[in-house]
């Protein structure tokens, strides 16, 4: 049972000022929204919060759904409906994010969740705020998340450890978009306030911007599965990246700018950690099914420097052969669709 506004209000110990600022990014997401806006309202908490959700206009019903729930808590929840589709129109990638959106959080924290995911702890948002004021360096927390899928069992990933754990800028940057969530990750508002330029040019905002939240005393791991990642969002980000091979050319370009950027901006202590990600990426990008054999081999010729002896050689072997290629693949697909292999 959702509790009214004002019996949410009530708990707070003190109105002012806002602590948690939860922000929140939908686009055609009827199916879903509701579910992230209860997550929101459950909430626990001592301290006062709001809830800002960002629709990028909506074409279904998302927007309506929204509308129902700020009537309900007006004083909770802050709107911001686009009427055209910022993340389509050339060259603003997250820019719109720093215009539009993260100037209306007020809270010192922010706590970030895409409309198609949720969380499943009522305490979450209590937890993470205490365990950050007990760890004042720490800019990031995270915790493991709940893995959904319409085909597979739910899965627990970023399950780092069995206890609470400062972890080093390296590992983020080793660890990948997965290693902290977008929704299981609170940030205190300073570093979205001060974020460097080249940022919002980014391809994957989440990863960076934890690269830039870790600086330079890490990331608070807490050891506890409080929010749901759904894989199945007919609009979501990996299945387009499945289909669309400029898309996924541009990013892979995109994400080689990036890393060079963020390189240069921590004056490359960590240049043996991105040099990694560069050729895991380079070696995705030779093996990326979208892409035919010749474009792979383009793709190979181009970049080849950046990969290891090993990955020259499974590249020569497999997937420089068409047969054995989509022999591979297919493979591939049947193992990351094994209930055996889910769990």
């Amino acid at each position: 049972m959702i509790r009214m506004e004002k019996e949410i209000m009530q708990c707070w110990q003190y109105q002012d000022p806002l602590l948690v600022s939860i922000v929140c990014f939908s686009y055609n997401l009827e199916r879903y929204i509701e579910d992230a806006i209860k997550s929101f309202l459950v909430q626990e908490t001592t301290f006062p919060f709001e809830i800002i959700i960002h629709d990028d206009a909506s074409i279904d019903s998302t927007q309506e759904i929204i509308k129902d729930y700020v009537k309900k808590y007006p004083n909770l929840i802050k709107p911001i409906f686009q009427k055209e589709n910022q993340c389509s129109q050339p060259g603003k990638n997250f820019r719109f994010i720093q215009t539009m959106v993260l100037p209306q959080a007020r809270g010192k924290y922010v706590a970030l969740c895409d409309g198609d995911d949720c969380w499943i702890d009522a305490n979450k948002l209590q937890i993470q705020v205490e365990e950050m004021q007990k760890n004042p360096k720490c800019h990031i927390s995270f915790h493991p998340i709940l893995l959904r899928s319409d085909h597979k069992p739910d899965k627990i990933v970023a399950n780092h450890t069995s206890h609470q754990k400062i972890y080093p800028v390296r590992k983020v940057i080793l660890g990948g978009a997965l290693f902290c969530h977008t929704s299981a990750t609170m940030i205190k508002k300073d570093v979205i306030d001060n974020l460097p330029k080249w940022y919002f040019d980014v391809q994957i905002g989440d990863y960076f911007l934890q690269i830039l939240a870790a600086l330079p005393s890490g990331a608070l791991y807490i050891n506890k599965v409080m929010s749901v990642y759904r894989t199945d969002t007919i609009n979501g980000w990996s299945e387009k990246m499945a289909k669309e091979k400029n898309r996924v050319y541009n990013y892979f370009i995109g994400m080689l700018a990036s890393l060079a950027d963020v390189d240069a901006y921590t004056n490359f202590e960590y240049m043996s950690e991105f040099n990694i990600i560069r050729r895991k990426l380079c070696f995705s990008m030779c093996r990326n099914p979208v892409f035919s054999l010749e474009e792979r081999r383009e793709i190979y010729l181009q970049y080849r420097d950046k990969l290891d002896l090993k990955d020259k050689i499974i590249w020569y072997l497999v997937y420089n052969n068409q047969l054995i290629f989509k022999w591979v693949h297919k493979l591939e697909k049947q193992i990351r669709r094994s209930p055996l292999i889910s769990r």
